[in-house]
């Protein structure tokens, strides 16, 4: 045995303990999968909002379009309080976030003033520390990338802010009365990068590395109709993909399977059984479709009530879809 001094053993304790608030390395999620985060962009419909140089209901909502496509591909389950120019209430922005259980909410909005007001400012709820937390960070990573003043991180009790039950925060993206601020947030390429800066906030919130994300073809949603004279089965695509079909065996029957290669699966919404999301059609000639991630592929399994019935594949896009129609 070693007998350390006590000067010795005093530095070893500080080292020590020093060492415990160090953050972890390598442990801490790659991505944003697993979060659902409702991207709110405020106003819309028959309420424009601010009204200057720019419309604020339309800067906010393309700017809230490309945020949400970013979370999307960096993993994440993105709930939209509007994807179209309509009416939303305050209160069913807040429903349809707290329905949907998520973790945080980001509202995009843009400010009026005078027109020599300018700048971007981040809000979250009074006294709320994790709104305050995620507001920082947001903030912080658009400072980086807008060429705006930056009015810094605030507190207010705007009702989508108060009323959420989540983390919350309220961005101002600029002045739409200031000449400047407006060809800013309503140039395409700054909405973009509002968009990576607001990602790259959100991703140092949740312990995430900062990083822009590969973008990834999601299957979003598959649906099915039955003819009569065919069986149709549409795969949702978030954007162009490699697929083939082909079909197999089981102790049961037989199967037709879309493979969708190098992809991953949205949460169809469908019950769950060993892993597999599956939904009985009422058709008889494919009565259950199974869908399912298999390693960096995505299966579509329609079972069928006979064998290597005969069937053909295509591709339509603007949105992307794959479609396969099954013949009796």
């Amino acid at each position: 045995m070693v007998l350390m001094k006590p000067k010795a053993l005093f530095v070893a304790v500080l080292l020590f303990s020093a060492l415990l608030w160090l953050p972890a390395t390598g442990a801490g999620p790659s991505s944003l999968s697993g979060y659902t985060i409702c991207v709110d962009a405020g106003h819309g419909g028959s309420d424009p909002g601010a009204v200057g140089y720019v419309v604020e209901k339309t800067v906010n909502l393309e700017i809230a379009l490309k945020v949400a496509k970013l979370l999307e591909m960096d993993g994440a389950k993105v709930v939209l309080a509007r994807n179209g120019d309509y009416d939303v209430s305050l209160p069913q922005r807040v429903q349809i976030a707290n329905s949907a259980g998520c973790n945080i909410f980001i509202s995009i909005h843009a400010n009026a003033g005078p027109s020599s007001a300018s700048g971007f400012e981040v809000y979250h709820y009074y006294g709320s520390s994790r709104g305050n937390s995620l507001a920082t960070y947001v903030d912080s990573e658009i400072a980086k990338l807008i060429p705006l003043w930056n009015r810094g991180v605030k507190e207010a009790g705007f009702y989508v802010i108060k009323y959420t039950n989540m983390p919350a925060i309220l961005i101002e993206t600029g002045f739409v009365t200031n000449s400047y601020d407006a060809g800013i947030i309503g140039d395409e390429s700054y909405q973009w990068k509002y968009a990576y800066a607001i990602l790259h906030g959100v991703q140092r919130y949740f312990g995430v590395p900062v990083h822009d994300p590969v973008s990834i073809p999601t299957v979003k949603n598959v649906r099915f109709a039955d003819s009569g004279s065919y069986f149709r089965v549409v795969l949702d695509m978030s954007e162009k993909a490699n697929y083939h079909v082909y079909y197999t065996s089981y102790s049961k029957g037989y199967r037709l399977v879309i493979q969708v290669d190098n992809a991953q699966l949205a949460n169809l919404g469908w019950p769950v059984s060993n892993g597999q999301y599956y939904i009985r059609t009422g058709s008889t000639i494919a009565p259950v479709i199974y869908a399912t991630q298999s390693g960096n592929n995505v299966l579509v399994i329609v079972e069928l009530s006979s064998p290597y019935r005969p069937y053909k594949s295509f591709t339509l896009s603007n949105p992307d879809r794959i479609v396969v129609d099954i013949y009796p």
